[in-house]
């Protein structure tokens, strides 16, 4: 009888456990629910399509007030649409035109992958049509009413024309001060999908005979007709004759490479004439004298001027030389691979509205992204898909094509000569880091568009296992410190990126929406005692795996954070049971005689669950822990995982060789 009822809790508790865990990882996994559900929207819809006849490629069209909406017919709009159109133009008197964000649903009405879009981007919209599937044209820029339903290129091809139309009515530096293209924030339009949609695929492309694109190359830009008018003779032996480009090769020390980044500089660049000039701050008597003999080989200029390292000063120093009307900032450990690439580059650098004309750059031998533009995040300037395989399209062509960008990197960029005087140049009290970033910033506060142009891929020789975990604290903190002389100089752009939507998150390197679980944040601390007592080697047991991914202090992000965290992360799980019925926390053990125990978050691991397909319920293996230094005692501490099964008390326990060093004062 005692067994029947103790068999009957065990059974209850076991089924709380399990629907616990259930609803942890729907809600773990359904990030996009979450962001609904916290700005108070619906995250599943009545789903009822209208049954309109026209094919599903088709666009209908609907009356605004002093507007013409257009809508995708495979979807599904929000009520107040027109509404939201109609407010916006009136509210925009200088908008000729308006698009919307939009999202994904089920046939269910499950709402998934939201499609958050930037700011209006002339030439990411002369590439593809980024747009999407709703959008409104003011009325005065239509040329005769538009038919209730159309094909879907016609009402893109009214769009764009009204688009130019309105460029062409305003000065270039008036385009993002009174944008002529407004994005209405709100998610105005769902797409019909049956399954799953592959959200990050190719980007919509556009006719030849795109009216905007075509406007575009057409502007004189001043100064440079003479440069525009070589680049419209349009042939390769046109701009051949004449040196355009001057390319500035920062480089100290490094002979091999910079012979073999010229060596593929001229083998692989065609179509256009340019001049090299290497800026040496300080290379060895034997370097500097193998660079002079490669500079008269070469026939490239060569200046040496020891100093110590500053980015900002050698190119400076090399533009001060600069010849040609275009200045291209190339690092001495790049690899050309198309012989059109400078060509790509000039054929924007020469538009009035452009800045800073960037390409995509690759791990060598590989096709993984090292630069396809940079994103100003929240947490700081960041190459977005670092290191993600460019064979992917993701988040609707962002390492594709042409996109305009808040900064490209300087590791190989293209600026007018007079534009880069404008910004008065690099500023060379940001020595090392985020250089390109302020030249970038300063562009787009006068005015210009940095331009990233994914369709110029070069190699990058560097090295892969480089980055912000390898750096020492020395560097971490100079890093720090250019940041904040950074956002000093551009105060208005902290946090801020119009090219980035607001709703996507802006500490990830994914395209994810902003929203930010407990393990995720960087203020959600988690709770730690004093532990009493021997360790529990009785309960120690192998079937538990712990491994432990970090176990340091967490490095700030910004120099005005005064907290100092100690951070743990890592995975585990229980071999050959039920994973959902064990509860989790860490154990440190002090080598100075302390002891803590320490309560985790536990975060969703899919990457553990696929390698993992014959254990049960490991969805939630993850274990995130956040504790305030001030809460631990200085020294070093063993860290070790107890798991304790819910239903039926038992315990296991597992120590590592992860130690956690703590050392109080230090940030």
């Amino acid at each position: 009888m005692l067994r029947h009822i103790k068999e009957a809790m065990q059974e209850k508790l076991y089924n709380k456990c399990y629907e616990n865990y259930v609803k942890e990882v729907a809600w773990q996994s359904e990030r996009y629910a979450a962001f609904l559900q916290q700005r108070g929207e619906q995250p599943v819809l009545d789903v009822r399509q209208d049954g309109s006849s026209v094919a599903k490629s088709g666009m209908r069209t609907l009356a605004g007030r002093n507007c013409t909406i257009f809508i995708a017919q495979d979807g599904m709009a929000e009520p107040e649409l027109e509404k939201c159109f109609s407010d916006f133009l009136e509210e925009h008197p200088a908008c000729c035109a308006a698009y919307a964000q939009e999202d994904y649903v089920e046939e269910s009405g499950r709402r998934h992958h939201p499609w958050f879009k930037p700011a209006f981007s002339p030439d990411t919209l002369a590439d593809s049509f980024y747009v999407g599937s709703v959008f409104a044209v003011r009325d005065v820029y239509c040329p005769q009413k538009p038919a209730a339903c159309m094909e879907r290129a016609e009402a893109i091809q009214i769009f764009l024309t009204a688009v130019r139309d309105g460029l062409s009515k305003q000065p270039v530096r008036k385009w993002q001060e009174e944008s002529v293209v407004g994005l209405v924030e709100r998610i105005l339009f769902h797409d019909f999908l049956e399954d799953t949609p592959d959200c990050d695929g190719e980007p919509e492309q556009l006719p030849p005979d795109n009216p905007l694109a075509l406007w575009l190359q057409e502007q004189k830009a001043g100064e440079e007709s003479f440069a525009l008018e070589v680049y419209r003779m349009g042939v390769q032996t046109a701009l051949n004759g004449r040196k355009l480009v001057s390319v500035i090769i920062p480089s100290k020390d490094n002979p091999e490479v910079l012979h073999t980044c010229l060596r593929s500089l001229r083998e692989k660049t065609e179509g256009i004439g340019y001049e090299i000039i290497v800026v040496d701050n300080g290379s060895t008597a034997e370097n500097k004298m193998l660079l002079e003999q490669m500079a008269a080989e070469e026939g490239f200029l060569y200046l040496y001027e020891p100093a110590e390292f500053n980015f900002s000063a050698m190119c400076n120093l090399g533009a001060q030389k600069a010849s040609c009307h275009y200045l291209l900032f190339l690092n001495d450990d790049m690899e050309i691979l198309q012989k059109d690439w400078m060509l790509k580059l000039y054929e924007k650098a020469v538009l009035p509205h452009a800045g800073a004309v960037g390409a995509k750059l690759l791990y060598p031998d590989s096709d993984l992204i090292q630069h396809a533009g940079v994103t100003n995040l929240q947490a700081g300037p960041a190459h977005k898909l670092l290191k993600e395989h460019d064979s992917i399209s993701f988040y609707h062509g962002r390492n594709r094509g042409v996109h305009d960008m808040l900064a490209v990197t300087a590791a190989c960029l293209m600026v007018s000569r007079d534009k880069f005087r404008q910004t008065g140049g690099f500023y060379e009290g940001i020595a090392v880091s985020y250089n390109d970033v302020d030249l970038c910033f300063s562009l787009y506060e006068l005015g210009y568009y940095n331009i990233q142009r994914n369709d110029v891929v070069l190699y990058h020789h560097e090295s892969l296992s480089r980055g912000d975990d390898n750096l020492s604290e020395e560097k971490w903190e100079r890093l720090l410190s250019e940041k904040a002389r950074l956002y000093d100089r551009h105060p208005e752009l902290k946090g801020r990126d119009p090219f980035y939507s607001q709703h996507l998150a802006g500490y990830f390197s994914d395209y994810l929406c902003s929203f930010a679980y407990d393990y995720e944040r960087r203020d959600c601390y988690t709770g730690i005692a004093v532990l009493r007592g021997k360790e529990p080697l009785k309960w120690q047991n192998n079937c538990l795996t712990v491994t432990v991914e970090h176990a340091r202090k967490e490095r700030r992000l910004d120099l005005e954070e005064d907290k100092e965290v100690l951070w743990i992360e890592g995975w585990s799980y229980i071999l050959g049971v039920d994973n959902c019925r064990y509860r989790r926390e860490l154990l440190l053990y002090g080598e100075n005689g302390r002891h803590y125990r320490a309560k985790i978050l536990t975060r969703y691991r899919k990457d553990v669950e696929q390698i993992l397909p014959e254990q049960v319920h490991v969805a939630l293996s993850g274990f995130t822990c956040r504790i305030p230094g001030e809460n631990i005692q200085p020294g070093r501490y063993r860290v070790a995982m107890l798991a304790k099964d819910r239903c039926s008390g038992q315990r296991l326990y597992r120590s590592t060789d992860t130690f956690l060093v703590v050392e109080k004062g230090k940030l």
